[in-house]
């Protein structure tokens, strides 16, 4: 069966390389717009590119704007008869279905997942969804397996090399229930918060972290000012060095100048393309990339 590779146009020239090592095709998205600026798509090469052929959509969707017009895209080649369409979708980017916490919160984590539930059959089976370290592990029912097959992948397995000889430190228990078991040859700690108006106060129980170089893990950064509240206590306390991971690095109002500067290593995933070009302009920001992930899935048997 003949693969097709669409992707965002920062992962092209990845991308590109592969699809033509691989003898994949590569056709071009046109994203313009009706003088109102609603989308006006279209997809180069639907005969040779996209009928009856096996087609991967990577995408960002951290960006909320950007939903409807991806949307319509995916929508767009099933109605040009894929065969089998699987989408990337690195960022799960919802999530008020973990802590609704009174009455009148809306479910949005929830109906992003009805949408994208909503996305039809290929010829020969069920449209695929790929996702990496979802956020609260019970937002994988929320897709209806009916319609959609949903596969959660994990990033963690690229901090083999990190974490060498490191702590591991959760900012939360939360994170702690979510990636604790990847780490079954390391020492954990977890630090407990609690907030006073809007200061967040770091505790740890009966462990000293003087002299330790330690690594603070979690899926995601958005509310990063917890990282830096920790990295400061853990150094304070006299860890030896305070690097941090997240799976998804959000970052919003280029936050991830200040949270650099904080720890020692700055480690994202490029799940949010984004990212790459953050990276460049900061020296301790490093970028993991899931290309290896991503072919795993597109070449799967």
């Amino acid at each position: 069966m003949k693969k097709t590779l669409i992707c965002h146009p920062n992962f092209s020239k990845i991308w590109e390389q592969i699809a033509t090592e691989r003898g994949m095709n590569f056709p071009q998205l046109r994203f313009e717009e009706f003088p109102d600026q609603w989308p006006n798509l279209f997809i180069d090469d639907i005969k040779d590119s996209i009928e009856h052929h096996d087609v991967t959509y990577i995408w960002d969707f951290s960006k909320p704007e950007d939903l409807f017009i991806n949307y319509s895209m995916m929508r767009g080649l099933l109605d040009y008869y894929v065969w089998k369409l699987r989408v990337v979708m690195p960022y799960f980017p919802v999530g008020t279905m973990e802590r609704i916490s009174e009455k009148w919160e809306i479910a949005t984590a929830k109906y992003f997942a009805d949408i994208m539930s909503h996305l039809p059959s290929g010829r020969d089976g069920k449209t695929s969804i790929h996702t990496f370290d979802i956020h609260a592990l019970v937002e994988r029912f929320l897709f209806d397996s009916f319609t959609v097959n949903l596969e959660t992948h994990t990033a963690l397995n690229h901090l083999e090399d990190i974490s060498k000889d490191k702590v591991i430190v959760f900012p939360d228990e939360g994170a702690y229930k979510r990636f604790g078991n990847n780490f079954p040859d390391h020492e954990i700690v977890i630090l407990s918060k609690k907030r006073e108006g809007d200061k967040r106060i770091m505790s740890i129980m009966e462990w000293d972290p003087n002299g330790k170089e330690l690594l603070l893990v979690d899926d995601l950064i958005q509310s990063w000012g917890t990282l830096i509240k920790a990295a400061e206590y853990l150094r304070e306390l006299g860890a030896k060095s305070v690097s941090g991971y997240a799976t998804h690095g959000i970052f919003p109002g280029d936050s991830h100048i200040k949270l650099a500067e904080a720890l020692d290593v700055l480690y994202v995933t490029d799940s949010i393309p984004e990212n790459i070009e953050r990276a460049s302009k900061i020296e301790n920001m490093e970028i993991i990339s899931l290309r290896s992930d991503f072919e795993k899935i597109i070449f799967a048997e």
